[in-house]
């Protein structure tokens, strides 16, 4: 529904689409391995050290990193939340 920084409400008609695990490295592009982000919390992740992975629910978490928190710990939006598929989802 929009981007997945934590506390951004950027809509998702305003986003960009993000691999969570790279392309280039052999991430799929499939919903599991995608997100959305703002132009701003999309160059963030690409160029500082702050990470994205999903959690065990499949909602993306972002990873501050330890100049942020030394503890990283996984941080989520609650103002847009990723859409749920009724279709299976890949392992």
């Amino acid at each position: 529904k929009g981007c997945v920084f934590p506390g951004c409400d950027m809509p998702g008609l305003w986003t960009e689409k993000h691999h969570i695990q790279p392309w280039e490295d052999g991430g799929p592009s499939n919903y599991a391995n995608g997100c959305l982000l703002c132009r701003r919390h999309h160059t963030l992740i690409h160029h500082s050290d702050w990470e994205i992975r999903p959690a065990p629910d499949g909602h993306p978490e972002i990873i501050p990193p330890a100049t942020h928190d030394p503890h990283r710990k996984p941080l989520r939006n609650t103002l847009n939340h990723q859409p749920q598929f009724s279709w299976p989802q890949p392992a």
